[in-house]
């Protein structure tokens, strides 16, 4: 009977010194096994972004639609410059409201005044927002010294501008707006201001004349 009791608390002890004994070598095997799969993942992923992979993706979409937008973009500032051929000057266009009413003002009164430089109300309009001057200035002085280019003393001359003639009414409107900015940004920004310079001998007269005349312009 003794025999039978010593075996069975022999075998009960081996058995918990064989579990405590699995139970610490799994606790030990463990963290190794999870590195090993942990590698093994890590092996997988970069294995799948390979240089032949990045090489055979296709871009070509994404470039084309970045390409179209950047079409587009250029076209569109394109679009809103216009580049004086005749004077190297870029102007803003001049398609806004506040421009097309100045530009018409202009035509209206020249056409009244049978005057050749009618046609060229827009060039008005592009050579005073360049040089920062009254639209209705270049016009008003023009009907005071030649009747808007009708009696002209030279060649495309209706500003009786230095001694000599322009190429053109274009050329004429330009140099002429050219000029008169540098009197603006001297101070000189009203025709009475600048009558003393443009016109020494009946300065008083020319200044009173001509701001008349932008009158006029404005009500049109």
């Amino acid at each position: 009977m003794y025999g039978i009791i010593y075996y069975r608390v022999l075998s009960k002890i081996t058995l918990n010194i064989m579990e405590n004994t699995l139970q610490i070598k799994i606790k030990k095997i463990l963290p190794v096994i999870s590195g090993i799969l942990f590698v093994a993942l890590t092996i997988k992923s970069v294995s799948e972004v390979t240089p032949t992979s990045i090489l055979n993706k296709d871009y070509s979409k994404d470039i084309t639609v970045y390409a179209a937008n950047t079409v587009m973009i250029e076209q569109s500032n394109i679009e809103n410059v216009i580049v004086s051929k005749t004077h190297g000057i870029t102007n803003t266009s001049s398609t806004s409201s506040t421009n097309k009413v100045k530009i018409e003002k202009i035509r209206k009164y020249l056409t009244k005044r049978n005057s050749p430089l009618a046609d060229y109300a827009e060039e008005f309009v592009e050579a005073a927002n360049t040089y920062g001057i009254d639209y209705r200035l270049v016009a008003s002085i023009s009907i005071i010294e030649s009747s808007g280019g009708i009696h002209c003393f030279k060649t495309h001359n209706a500003w009786g501008w230095g001694n000599s003639g322009f190429d053109s009414w274009e050329d004429g409107i330009w140099s002429v707006s050219k000029g008169l900015g540098k009197y603006y940004a001297g101070g000189r920004n009203t025709p009475e201001k600048i009558a003393s310079r443009y016109c020494p001998p009946n300065a008083l007269k020319w200044g009173n004349n001509v701001s008349y005349i932008m009158n006029l312009i404005e009500n049109q």
